[in-house]
């Protein structure tokens, strides 16, 4: 049987992990490898907040062991599979009517099943120009489900690609995750109130630049001032993408569920 040294890097930022101890993004390139500059070292993860990761988060947390989900559709999945990366979708984690399952048994065994383990990091990827929002399905809907240290890329899997085809390690095995319901980032479409600024899901088209990833925060934070929204504004929108990205930026945004007309979708 062979041990691995406690004291090597990845053992070190493992266990970081499953304390719950933010990691300075300099540290983890630094020790794998994948620093290129010294400015690097001033990011932290701070998942409480982070929804969105760069590339080089991203790649910094798969090079330590995060788990990788696919949420792209089956075709793209099919075309181009991403070795080692676990395939889901938003219907596996759904009920026919659109909102997640509170089958907690099945869920979580199907969860385990893909290796999710509570302390464990997962980054979801998908294609912005493929799909928008098929990620931030999945991280909303398993932040819902009790795991807080989900995340997404920004600029997607082509914006990965594009810094060279990260190394995904294999699922350690049968994940251990329990399912634990949260509704901070929910609100039933019925009990919307006059309360919640309502942001409809075209102005996802907004905050895009042209190579898929998100426009600088100054000018998401104005185009939302404009709108009269700051960071004291209670926000729902009907796009789970939409939410993600307002939560990373800062903002007060919930996802409506519930409504029969706002199933939530990636088209969505």
């Amino acid at each position: 049987m062979k041990f691995i040294p406690l004291l090597q890097p990845k053992s070190l930022i493992l266990a970081a992990f499953v304390a719950g101890t933010p990691i300075a993004i300099g540290v983890v390139a630094t020790l794998t490898g994948l620093a290129a500059t010294p400015a690097v070292a001033i990011d932290v993860i701070d998942f409480g907040q982070k929804w969105v990761v760069s590339v080089d988060e991203a790649r910094a947390l798969i090079a330590n062991g995060a788990l990788v989900l696919d949420a792209r559709n089956a075709d793209l999945k099919a075309a181009s599979p991403i070795q080692n990366a676990r395939p889901i979708r938003w219907q596996d984690l759904s009920n026919t009517s659109g909102r997640i399952s509170t089958d907690n048994a099945a869920i979580s065994l199907r969860l385990q099943a893909l290796g999710v383990d509570a302390g464990r990091p997962i980054v979801v990827l998908a294609d912005p120009f493929q799909g928008l929002g098929e990620d931030a399905e999945i991280v909303w809907a398993l932040r819902s489900l009790g795991h807080d240290r989900v995340v997404m890329v920004d600029g997607g899997l082509p914006a990965l690609l594009a810094a060279g085809v990260p190394q995904v390690q294999p699922p350690l095995g049968q994940g251990s995750f329990i399912v634990d319901h949260r509704d901070d980032w929910s609100v039933d479409a019925n009990a919307v109130s006059r309360d919640l600024v309502q942001l409809d899901a075209r102005s996802m088209s907004e905050l895009l630049a042209d190579d898929g990833r998100l426009k600088p925060l100054p000018e998401i934070a104005a185009w939302l001032a404009a709108k009269g929204i700051d960071h004291d504004t209670a926000l729902a929108t009907e796009s789970a993408w939409l939410t993600a990205v307002l939560i990373d930026a800062g903002y007060h945004a919930r996802q409506v569920v519930g409504a029969s007309e706002y199933a939530l979708t990636a088209a969505n």
